[in-house]
């Protein structure tokens, strides 16, 4: 069924984007942006990249998230010059 095409969708864009660094997924959501400004653009083509521009934008949420929490657990003693 259609429901099922686009579940299996999903988990394909979920499963390529998890292997994105943070800059690479930006880059694919400034490409979503500019298919998206493309006045030709299908409706079929607006809700791929509707799907696709979420799961990059929770992607680059979570990297950030590690990377926070990675700045948090560095002991500021080991900073020290002295």
């Amino acid at each position: 069924s259609k429901e099922d095409l686009n579940l299996e969708n999903i988990e394909i864009f979920k499963r390529e984007i998890k292997k994105l660094s943070y800059e690479e997924s930006i880059f694919e959501l400034e490409v979503i942006l500019t298919n998206v400004q493309d006045e030709s653009i299908s409706l079929d083509k607006i809700k791929q990249n509707y799907i696709k521009g979420n799961i990059l934008l929770k992607h680059c949420e979570e990297l950030l998230q590690s990377v926070e929490q990675e700045i948090n657990e560095i002991n500021p003693e080991l900073l020290n010059i002295d």
